[in-house]
């Protein structure tokens, strides 16, 4: 039974990777990147630390050309924790703050700046961010808070492709940190 499972896993790669003729980004498309953020994008002093912000998204070029260049809708899911242990005398505390970005994309490619090699784009996100707050010290004393919030981003991003559907991304902006970089797949 796993091994059935390798199949259609290895298919999927496979075509990924194929070794056809690059293309251009174009109507149709379909891209999912996998990203790593870094930069928080709230004031955290120097003493908290967490793994850096995950996002997952995806997007489809829209069937029409939108005036010079292509319109990519999609949406984005993000999540980043951060956590801050100290003692104070015989007193532990940790402080532990989550959250988590799930938002509409859109994503738009002027065609002076789409080849076979590289992308370059703007994106407008607009969604929720539920956040977590939970803070941890003496017998009696916690504070578990949660909130959710609409939310509102723009990025600029560039893509680089060293296969004609594996490309290495990046981007700067406001969404679930201010730098990201990752690993897209175009199908």
């Amino acid at each position: 039974m796993k091994q059935r499972a390798i199949y259609p896993v290895a298919l999927f790669f496979l075509l990924l990777c194929s070794t056809a003729s690059a293309q251009k980004l174009s109507v149709n498309d379909n891209v999912i990147n996998f990203g790593i953020g870094f930069g928080s994008t709230y004031s955290f002093n120097s003493n908290y630390s967490g793994f850096p912000a995950l996002s997952v998204s995806y997007e489809r070029i829209w069937p029409k050309e939108i005036g010079p260049g292509l319109l990519g809708v999609g949406a984005i899911v993000g999540f980043r924790s951060m956590s801050y242990k100290y003692d104070v005398g015989n007193n532990h505390y940790k402080n532990k703050f989550n959250t988590l970005l799930i938002a509409a994309r859109g994503t738009y490619y002027w065609e002076k700046l789409v080849t076979e090699k590289y992308n370059v784009y703007g994106a407008a996100l607009v969604g929720i961010r539920s956040e977590n707050y939970k803070a941890d010290g003496n017998p009696g004393f916690l504070v578990d808070d949660n909130s959710v919030h609409p939310f509102v981003g723009v990025v600029a991003g560039g893509r680089y492709y060293f296969t004609p559907n594996i490309s290495v991304f990046a981007e700067l902006g406001y969404d679930i940190s201010w730098t990201k970089a990752g690993i897209s797949a175009r199908f």
